[in-house]
């Protein structure tokens, strides 16, 4: 298997939550849009989440000129693969082929709860949502598509509108066990290399210890080899990190303590927490020295800083996209 091929830092931030004071909201994005931030993401939660993904991207399209907006990601569980369609072409276009289009297959097992959707085992979500991926991209083709499967019919339906970017916005697609990831190295242009949530939970020292560097590497390992069985080239995709937590501060001297505090929220030894790609921590230089070094070793090239506050982490955005800073 070929190695790693080094590529330049991507990064994302999760999207401020929509206030009722727009023009404040609107300023926020645009410092956002101003930086060298690769992309702007909201995920679908409609428990833990702040807001709906779909207007919120539409809206965080029309008050940016640069930036991507990435759906990071749509649980397919909630919506249709046609509605899911329809909205991604229509992002596209709001957007002006700036959208990145994620779809995963649903995992958060409270949220399945509190809306009265059957969690199914995670084989049958992810069943759902392979299929979802082959009606999506079909959709995109411009052609009438006929499916019969196993979950999804479709009738001759022609996918509408025609979208900017062509043959589709880029997939988007992760996960911490072998058959998401060989799904997203088949067909993803950015794969998502996280924890393994099939449990249905988050947050805790599992999903931490499910991100130290040599559970990574099976993890791409199992993409790459996804991809080459499909033909594909495994060094023209992007490989995308979750930081579940990342804290910037003023003084090296200050790292420990901020490791233990963080450590804390998760329950987990801060030599595992300092080791896990899921956590970063330190001083600016400290950072830049753990994403090369995650970068250089693994191929972790786009990073996801999640719901981190941008403004404390503008220093550190400065210094991974220099001269778009500058």
């Amino acid at each position: 298997m070929s190695l790693p091929v080094v590529r330049p830092f991507k990064t994302a931030v999760y999207a401020p939550p929509v206030e009722p004071d727009l023009p404040k909201w609107q300023r926020r994005l645009h410092r956002m849009d101003n930086s060298g931030l690769t992309a702007i993401t909201v995920s679908d939660h409609f428990l833990t989440g702040r807001q709906d993904p779909i207007p919120a991207l539409a809206a965080i399209a029309s008050a940016t000129r640069r930036i991507r907006i990435m759906a990071l990601v749509l649980a397919n569980d909630y919506r249709h693969p046609v509605i899911t369609h329809k909205s991604a072409a229509t992002l596209d276009l709001i957007s002006g082929g700036r959208f990145d289009l994620g779809l995963g297959a649903g995992y958060l097992a409270e949220e399945y709860h509190a809306a009265g959707i059957p969690f199914d085992p995670a084989p049958q979500r992810v069943d759902r949502l392979e299929e979802a991926v082959e009606v999506i991209t079909a959709l995109f083709g411009g052609e009438p598509v006929e499916h019969r499967g196993l979950h999804y019919t479709v009738n001759g339906l022609v996918g509408t509108p025609q979208t900017i970017q062509r043959p589709h916005p880029p997939l988007v697609i992760g996960g911490g066990g072998r058959r998401m990831l060989t799904l997203a190295g088949r067909c993803a242009d950015i794969v998502g290399v996280h924890s393994n949530l099939k449990r249905g939970t988050a947050y805790d020292a599992a999903v931490i210890e499910d991100m130290l560097p040599r559970a990574m590497a099976r993890k791409i390992a199992w993409a790459r080899a996804g991809a080459e069985r499909a033909g594909r080239d495994p060094g023209t995709l992007d490989y995308l990190s979750i930081t579940w937590t990342c804290q910037v501060v003023d003084r090296p001297a200050d790292t420990d303590a901020a490791l233990r505090r963080v450590c804390e929220r998760y329950n987990v030894d801060p030599a595992i927490g300092r080791r896990s790609t899921g956590l970063l921590v330190g001083t600016v230089d400290q950072c830049l020295e753990q994403l090369n070094t995650r970068r250089d070793e693994l191929g972790l090239n786009y990073v996801d800083f999640g719901a981190t506050d941008f403004d404390t982490i503008t220093p550190l955005i400065e210094a991974l996209h220099p001269v778009a800073a500058a």
